[in-house]
């Protein structure tokens, strides 16, 4: 069985595209948190060569952590040990403003919403670890002091931080999601879908199947089902090998694509069992298409052989004749049989034989 493994290249991007979100949202974190820090650390009557430090965390790690990452042989593993050194600095500017309430619980919030939303439990246990480690060694360094107090400039400095980067936050996670789900939805399509034959496979046409045989017993359709199947495949096979086959079941498949309706829906049953799900159609109309994918199938040659000429026989049956799902498909499979039975290359209506 063939895998889907995506190469270097790929990876690279998916890795650099990770890098570099994380640099914007590192960089708007750290200058947001600039601000009410630096309040304190002025308040308290720190020295300069602290606010300096503050400096360079702000402005110089965040280019550091990006070029340390893109350089790096693993940038995702990277990156998310700078995630951990972030809450570690973290740890050591809420030891440093001496646990300051307003922006020492603002900084912890946006840490913890921050890493779940990067890396999920895993990232978010690292970083607290490394977050307290980091604050309980410098608040022991600094004689573990506590200041409750705060000024009106420190709250008004803190508030951009926990307003405006949890709404950016919420912004950056929202877009990732609605990505994954398309993502998501692309690979369903692809799995429910016949990949040599470009029509759904079975199981999607028995999710269709119940769909449509639902809204017929509301009354807001009339649904009719129609099998083919390919008279004598199996000596196509034999006779011209099963690319040649294969050839034939892919220009059957297009036929029906282009000729049923838009709302209509072909798909593979089985081998070379074909289905058709019609909607809104009465007697004459259901007949009418069966004669003329009958004929257009007929006029199909193969590359191999310009004397080839294909026939199908037709087994249809009506949403509204049947008392259940199965009974519908069986329905439809025994005017299939009566066809068989009657020498193939043919059409039947259960009800009608």
């Amino acid at each position: 069985m063939n895998y889907y493994l995506p190469d270097e290249s790929q990876l690279k991007l998916r890795s650099t595209r990770f890098v570099r979100r994380m640099f914007v949202m590192r960089q708007l974190g750290t200058f947001l948190c600039f601000l009410p820090i630096l309040s304190v650390l002025l308040e308290a009557g720190q020295s300069r060569a602290l606010c300096a430090l503050l400096f360079i965390n702000a402005w110089v790690w965040p280019w550091l952590a990006y070029r340390m990452a893109l350089r790096s042989r693993d940038p995702t593993g990277r990156e998310k040990l700078n995630l951990t050194l972030d809450a570690a600095f973290g740890g050591l500017w809420v030891a440093v403003m001496a646990i300051s309430p307003v922006p020492s619980l603002v900084i912890i919030a946006v840490l913890v919403a921050d890493r779940y939303a990067a890396g999920g439990m895993t990232q978010l246990i690292a970083a607290m670890q490394a977050f307290l480690l980091a604050f309980v060694l410098m608040w022991l360094v600094e004689g573990m002091p506590i200041h409750l107090g705060f000024s009106a400039r420190t709250v008004w400095l803190t508030l951009p931080l926990a307003t405006f980067y949890m709404l950016v936050l919420s912004v950056v996670s929202y877009n990732l999601t609605l990505n994954l789900r398309k993502k998501n939805r692309e690979l369903e399509r692809i799995a429910l879908m016949d990949p040599g034959l470009q029509i759904p496979n079975r199981r999607l046409f028995e999710r269709r199947l119940e769909s449509e045989y639902l809204r017929t017993r509301r009354g807001e359709t009339a649904a009719w089902l129609m099998m083919i199947d390919v008279d004598h495949f199996k000596r196509v096979n034999d006779t011209f090998g099963h690319e040649a086959g294969d050839f034939l079941l892919s220009e059957i498949s297009a036929l029906l694509r282009n000729q049923v309706g838009m709302e209509d829906i072909p798909a593979r049953f089985g081998g070379d069992e074909l289905v058709v799900i019609v909607r809104d159609a009465n007697e004459v109309t259901i007949s009418l298409l069966a004669q003329t994918l009958s004929k257009r199938i007929n006029e199909l040659r193969l590359p191999a052989s310009t004397d080839f000429y294909c026939t199908v026989s037709i087994g249809i049956a009506p949403a509204q004749s049947a008392a259940s799902l199965s009974e519908w498909l069986r329905h439809a499979d025994d005017a299939l049989y009566e066809v068989k039975r009657a020498g193939r290359n043919g059409i039947r209506l259960w009800g009608k034989m």
